[in-house]
């Protein structure tokens, strides 16, 4: 079992019914600095303390999180670190106006890091293209062929034209190329039934977020089901990472109550506020069903209701749930060895270790007890 750090980078101090997007007079350049020290330092720290990757990615205008650039982040960590994997989970192709630049930024980064790159693509959520003034209802088709483009940009022998619905170039042969053969380990995250589909069929390992144990047992039965099925083949446990906000103390109650503010603060004010965006917005409301279809869960028993449980945080139904783990070092371990076997497996426990208001004493000592007495547990697994 390989075990990561994923940080968001969130803004502590939003005020409680601020919406996407955020004013700029909440930012505070002097707070802002000593952020991103502490952010910068927790992940650096956990190559010290065994992790095998740190995990990064990317949002716009808002305090949820404050990587508008996770290349930017990467190449920070580089210069801190000499072995730990960093993994950018991940760049918003479908946003962005020149896919190629993003081909070209991964080469670098995996040449200056000697190949410890891992390169996670998303669609983003739909706060993102209110952000950049692109159509939600264009998502899927263009991940699908930003993704076909950085690619074929990383593995060609020679120049290519690329003639796309969204992009066209001439002659495409980037410099540099990736430093690891083909290019970085690929990644993205999966929970709408076509997305699941899209990972299946390019056989792209993947993982859920903010969802209870049994939509992700759900989900990944359903990559398995189309893999065999439709694509011919079977996916190992290397194919599935389980993502969880999870708080380790000495005892339960003291677990909860380090945590339970802070996670109230991400669920409530930082979470909370995308889907008040989500409300709001006016190219969203213009095109909700263009963004995610009404058969997105039809793999599943229920479809996840992540807007009302954001907006109404209650402690004991996420941890009931399984979507937080927070308490002492053996309910932890107990906990995820629980959901390994409920989902049927996976080969990456992705620990969001930092979150929402967390202050920098109490996620560095979040990340040493999880290392010390959890991690050697769980890395039996598998």
């Amino acid at each position: 079992m390989e075990v990561a750090s994923f940080h968001l980078m969130p803004w502590p101090e939003a005020g409680n019914n601020v919406a996407w997007p955020y004013s700029e007079a909440e930012f505070e350049p002097e707070l802002g600095s000593e952020v991103y020290e502490n952010y910068l330092e927790q992940l650096a720290y956990c190559e010290d303390l065994g992790f095998d990757s740190i995990g990064l990615n990317e949002h716009h205008y808002t305090a949820y999180g404050l990587m508008p650039n996770p290349s930017v982040t990467a190449a920070n960590l580089i210069e801190r670190t000499d072995d730990i994997e960093i993994a950018i989970m991940g760049n918003i192709l479908p946003i962005r106006g020149n896919p190629i630049r993003i081909a070209e930024e991964m080469a670098m980064l995996d040449n200056l890091s000697e190949g410890r790159m891992l390169s996670g693509f998303v669609r983003g959520i739909p706060t993102e293209y209110a952000a950049f003034g692109i159509n939600p209802s264009e998502s899927r088709d263009r991940f699908a062929e930003a993704w076909d483009l950085v690619t074929k940009a990383w593995t060609a022998d020679e120049p290519f034209d690329w003639e796309g619905e969204y992009w066209q170039y001439d002659d495409v042969y980037i410099w540099p190329r990736p430093y690891q053969d083909p290019h970085p380990p690929l990644w993205m995250p999966a929970e709408s039934q076509k997305s699941i589909e899209f990972a299946a069929e390019r056989q792209i390992p993947t993982g859920n977020i903010y969802v209870d144990t049994q939509t992700i047992a759900e989900g990944f039965d359903h990559y398995r089901r189309v893999a065999s099925e439709k694509y011919n083949w079977e996916p190992t446990e290397d194919y599935f990472w389980l993502p969880r906000m999870t708080y380790v103390a000495e005892t339960m109650e003291q677990a909860r109550e380090e945590a339970e503010e802070h996670l109230k603060y991400f669920y409530d004010t930082l979470f909370g506020g995308l889907y008040r965006a989500g409300v709001q917005s006016e190219l969203m409301e213009e095109d909700r069903g263009g963004y995610r279809e009404e058969e997105s869960f039809d793999y599943a028993d229920h479809a996840p209701e992540k807007g009302a449980k954001a907006m109404n945080f209650d402690f004991d139904k996420l941890q009931e749930s399984g979507e937080i783990i927070v308490g002492t070092p053996e309910y932890v371990t107990g906990e995820i060895e629980r959901q390994y076997e409920e989902v049927g497996g996976f080969s990456r426990f992705v620990g969001l270790l930092q979150f929402g208001s967390l202050p920098h004493d109490l996620a560095i000592k979040n990340h040493e007890l999880f290392a010390d007495e959890v991690m050697p547990e769980i890395r039996k697994l598998n």
